[in-house]
């Protein structure tokens, strides 16, 4: 009796750890943090450094309220998202909820992810244009900073072999600020150190979502320099498959863009 006693006791021991883990996993999907960076950006000629809220991978999550009101306190002059707003079977009034609720803050970009296009595209588009987002889908924007010219360019998703590089190389121009969006940080490999990119924003990857010690189907999210350019790699906000986190906390981004002197 005292060995099956002992069986039980260690069944019970592992079900409740599973458990404990399970539900720590879970908690940490919830979390809401936001990491801030600094990249100083020769190009830029202003008296104060310009301000990106970055979001990436959002899928399912409600972008929490009190997040974006620490986001406000810090007077982001633009909001870009770095693709999969959503997924298939989010309903889209939540997903015109967070637009909404980015669009309250600052002015909005927007590139495409992979899963982002398995949504109705003209009922996204259609949310998108209602609150003023400017979609980059191989295209260029130019954001007016303080008087001075902001190239954004924004390729779509590179997994579904829908990104068109050379439909925004030409504009980029290797003097001014430049700033590439793609959801697929495997961007770099299609950029050149000609083409004077500054920083290039990505998500996708969600860190590996779940990993185990340094092991992971991802590498975390990092930032780094490549072809010249500075690099954001986000594990983004949002879980796909599963809600679960393990070794991969999500993050949200409050970028600063230093000039070398002001003005």
């Amino acid at each position: 009796m005292m060995k099956y006693a002992i069986g039980f006791t260690a069944a019970i021991a592992a079900v409740t750890t599973g458990v404990c883990v399970t539900a720590k996993m879970v908690k940490t999907a919830k979390q809401n943090n936001i990491k801030k960076h600094y990249f100083t950006i020769e190009a830029l000629q202003s008296d104060r450094p310009a301000v990106i809220f970055f979001i990436s991978d959002t899928h399912r999550r409600l972008i929490s309220d009190s997040l974006l009101a620490e986001v406000t306190q810090e007077k982001p002059d633009v909001i870009m998202i770095g693709g999969d707003l959503a997924e298939k079977g989010v309903p889209y009034a939540r997903i015109e909820e967070n637009v909404k609720r980015l669009s309250r803050i600052a002015p909005v970009y927007f590139v495409w992810g992979n899963n982002d296009h398995e949504l109705h595209q003209q009922k996204l588009k259609e949310i998108l244009h209602a609150y003023d987002v400017t979609t980059l889908q191989n295209e260029t924007a130019v954001w007016d900073f303080e008087g001075q010219s902001i190239k954004i360019g924004g390729i779509d998703d590179i997994r579904l072999e829908k990104a068109d590089y050379e439909a925004i190389r030409p504009e980029f121009v290797k003097d001014d600020v430049n700033i590439l969006l793609s959801h697929n940080p495997d961007v770099h490999h299609l950029m050149s150190e000609d083409e004077g990119i500054d920083l290039v924003l990505s998500g996708h990857t969600h860190g590996g979502q779940i990993r185990i010690g340094k092991f992971g189907p991802y590498e975390k999210g990092r930032t780094g320099q490549v072809k010249g350019a500075f690099f954001l790699i986000s594990n983004g906000y949002g879980t796909t498959k599963i809600p679960m986190r393990l070794g991969a906390e999500p993050e949200t981004h409050l970028i600063y863009l230093m000039p070398v002197k002001t003005r």
